[in-house]
């Protein structure tokens, strides 16, 4: 009887056979960050003719802290010489995001139109965070059968609905079976002009 258990010549994928072409290693990840995980090594496979999801994450936005100077105040109407001014500087933690939310806090970047009537454009950052609870109305990150997706969310008799902000794409509603995570709620959008 042959010996069970253990490594054996010849057993499992072969090296270079997989989605990336190269051998692989196994590593354990929290769940919670199993979406992150997912759309960040799809945005890699991007490079190599994959597909990219719709919300690509790029690193947790608390990470360190950013410290613009000088900071002048500009007047969007007539200009008055009593707001010709500096400030000491504006802190972009501070400013974007929760205080205390700062580990679950990150940025991610927005690729489609499907949200352009929020004012998300493709190519867009979206600070999303992690420790605030999805509510009706919210744009949220979903994580939807292992697939991040920006969205409004609606919540009505019941029922649970993406809603895009862009006619062009249908609602996807929540059916039985289907396995969604709500993965964050959009706080900040940086837009290029």
């Amino acid at each position: 009887m042959p010996p069970r258990g253990g490594r054996r010549n010849g057993a499992g994928r072969k090296p270079g056979s997989g989605r990336y072409g190269e051998p692989t290693r196994p590593r354990r990840i929290p769940q919670s960050l199993e979406p992150l995980v997912t759309a960040w090594l799809a945005a890699q496979a991007d490079r190599t003719g994959g597909l990219l999801p719709v919300a690509a994450p790029l690193k947790p936005a608390g990470v360190r802290r950013s410290l613009l100077r000088p900071a002048v105040r500009v007047p969007a109407g007539f200009p008055s010489p009593a707001d010709d001014f500096f400030e000491s500087g504006i802190d972009l933690n501070e400013h974007l995001i929760v205080t205390g939310h700062e580990a679950q806090t990150f940025l991610v970047r927005v690729t489609g139109w499907s949200m352009v009537g929020a004012g998300i454009h493709d190519g867009d950052e979206v600070l999303v965070d992690r420790a605030i609870e999805p509510r009706d109305g919210a744009v949220v990150v979903v994580a939807r059968n292992g697939e991040l997706s920006i969205k409004r969310l609606r919540l009505a008799g019941g029922q649970v609905t993406l809603v895009s902000e862009n006619p062009d794409y249908p609602p996807v509603v929540w059916r039985e079976g289907e396995d969604w995570h709500f993965w964050g709620v959009a706080i900040r959008v940086l837009h290029r002009l």
